[in-house]
């Protein structure tokens, strides 16, 4: 599990290796499962340790309630994706930009989607974890990773701007992606809405400077 905070608001302790951590991670996922299919509101502490298979004194050595359940599961997932993240830009900065970041974007997508029933709908279904969203918001956790990562193609673009360009982008890259995820249902499908946002992030970088060929993606044309 990623990082945990020392918020009281959340833990009671921390779990260690071994047992606990395990424990924990039994009784976050079995929330998620809950949060997703029944909603937070009709969810209880008791549904929760009864489908992770654990007593209800597990959860309450860890979390003081079920609000600090949501808050430790809205800090791991964020956590996990970010560190995926960190990951994946490394793992794909030996590639011609115009190569990785489509990948990057259409990964860190996915990654998102996976957890979106707590990322954006438990969030906006539940107004006191709103907060604490923004604290572990994916372009926050993610800043430093992916301005390191833009660094590596610096010299195809202005230097002078990169670290304003990647502040917008990374905020579009965030707004985007959870709007198209919010949406019940999408003008554009799932392929092109990443490819659109991968080039305007490319287009974007690019601007003022002389791209080598290929190095930008085109629009697919609006059918």
């Amino acid at each position: 599990m990623a990082g945990h905070s020392r918020n009281p608001e959340i833990w009671r302790k921390q779990p260690k290796q071994g047992r606990s951590a395990n424990t924990v991670q039994s009784i976050l996922q079995a929330a998620e499962r809950l949060f997703t299919t029944q909603g937070y509101e009709a969810t209880t502490a008791e549904d929760i340790v009864l489908r992770a298979g654990v007593g209800i004194g597990s959860l309450y050595d860890y979390f003081p309630n079920k609000k600090a359940v949501a808050l430790a599961l809205l800090e791991s997932l964020s956590g996990e994706i970010a560190e995926d993240s960190r990951r994946l830009f490394v793992e794909h900065g030996r590639e011609p930009i115009d190569v990785s970041l489509p990948k990057l974007v259409r990964k860190i997508y996915h990654s998102y989607k996976r957890h979106k029933n707590v990322l954006i709908n438990l969030v906006s279904e539940v107004p006191a974890l709103r907060s604490a969203a923004e604290m572990y918001s994916i372009d926050k956790l993610i800043y430093r990773a992916s301005l390191m990562y833009l660094q590596i193609y610096q010299d195809q673009f202005d230097e002078r701007t990169l670290e304003r360009d990647h502040r917008f982008l990374n905020l579009v890259f965030t707004a985007s992606m959870k709007q198209y995820l919010s949406e019940a249902v999408h003008l554009i499908d799932e392929d092109e809405f990443l490819e659109r946002l991968s080039a305007i992030i490319l287009l974007t970088l690019l601007q003022g400077s002389t791209p080598k060929a290929g190095s930008i993606v085109p629009l697919r044309p609006a059918s």
